[in-house]
């Protein structure tokens, strides 16, 4: 502030109202009303510039605040009355953690339930994807229910299974030769 009055130190707490009155005539300085419309203004300014990093945090569950209820429409988890914010988070990422939002957490569950490796391959055509089993499994149904479960209404898959058996064999082969005319005899 180029001009300093008593009123204005009172009046202008807003950082951007104390800008404001530098390019006002310092005739401002000792009018309350206009000091009251510059605080007033600063304020909204002060708001605006601290929105992007107040936005910032919300993007993330750990750090949100107004955004929670943003999450818990999104993910359909409703919390219950009177939660603090701290354990509103921590159900989000509760539930969150049993989600599964890529191939890899697939693949590890269904290897579990095999006791094979398993290869997810995505986009072998349009909205499928293919589980692919390193070894045979004689029961599926656990596996299919567990894709079922876990993967999006709009993708379809296959499941191939693939057994690798590694043997040593000893392969003999020989040749024989021999050598033949034929003869034909007509008698008349």
């Amino acid at each position: 502030m180029a001009v300093h009055t008593k009123l204005m130190e009172e009046v202008l707490t807003s950082e951007e109202a104390q800008k404001i009155i530098d390019f006002v005539s310092p005739v401002y300085g000792n009018s309350y009303v206009a000091l009251k419309l510059f605080q007033s203004i600063g304020l909204a300014l002060d708001e605006i510039n601290s929105f992007p990093d107040d936005f910032i945090d919300q993007i993330m569950i750990q750090t949100a605040t107004w955004s929670l209820d943003y999450w818990e429409e999104q993910y359909r988890l409703y919390p219950e009355p009177g939660w603090s914010i701290e354990q509103r988070r921590k159900n989000l990422l509760e539930n969150l953690g049993h989600r599964f939002n890529n191939p890899k957490k697939i693949e590890n569950v269904l290897e579990v339930l095999t006791g094979h490796n398993v290869q997810i391959e995505e986009n072998i055509e349009k909205n499928k994807f293919q589980v692919f089993v390193m070894g045979y499994v004689r029961d599926l149904k656990p596996v299919t229910d567990f894709v079922d479960k876990v993967k999006p209404a709009h993708l379809s898959y296959k499941i191939k299974m693939s057994e690798l058996i590694e043997a040593d064999v000893w392969i003999y082969t020989g040749i024989c030769l021999s050598e033949h005319e034929f003869y034909r005899i007509e008698v008349e």
